[in-house]
């Protein structure tokens, strides 16, 4: 997993900027992907994004070399992303942040029920479950687009043996 940061490697006022950053320039998200090459056709993809204009891409950098996890892209809109990707650096992020974040606190507490009944080993059941939780993140993140829900997992899962 790399090297976790460790609470106190971030300041106070830095924990407070970054949630104030994530709040408003960054967006969490937990998304259900079809992936034909996993046993049961859908990968739990969770992820922290922050989004800033390129020619202000030197403070991705900074939150880059502070949080210590992901990559930076810039994208052809002359935008640049800074995305962190895997249930156990979002979650680890999430709760240095939690105590300053004010529009995203929902979105945590939702990643942290999805954190704690993650299975070492998924099944039906388990990714329905987690399913479940997020089509929350639809909602919280004002999502149009979004059409794997727990519903087509669901529907997936009912069509029998897999042979795609």
């Amino acid at each position: 997993m790399g090297r976790p940061i460790a609470k106190t490697m971030l300041t106070d006022l830095e924990k407070a900027y970054i949630s104030g950053f994530l709040d408003g320039d960054g967006c969490i998200m937990f998304q259900l992907v079809r992936r034909k090459d996993y046993i049961f056709g859908y990968q739990v993809r969770a992820s922290i994004v922050f989004y800033q204009k390129t020619i202000n891409k030197q403070i991705l950098v900074w939150l880059k070399s502070k949080l210590k996890y992901g990559y930076i892209r810039d994208r052809k809109d002359k935008m640049t992303e800074y995305t962190i990707v895997g249930k156990n650096y979002v979650i680890e992020i999430l709760y240095i942040l939690y105590p300053y974040l004010r529009l995203k606190r929902k979105h945590a507490k939702v990643a942290f029920k999805i954190g704690k009944i993650w299975p070492k080993k998924f099944g039906q059941k388990n990714l329905l479950a987690i399913g479940k939780l997020v089509d929350q993140f639809k909602e919280l993140n004002y999502s149009k687009k979004r059409k794997n829900t727990s519903l087509t997992v669901k529907e997936f899962f009912a069509k029998g043996p897999r042979n795609d």
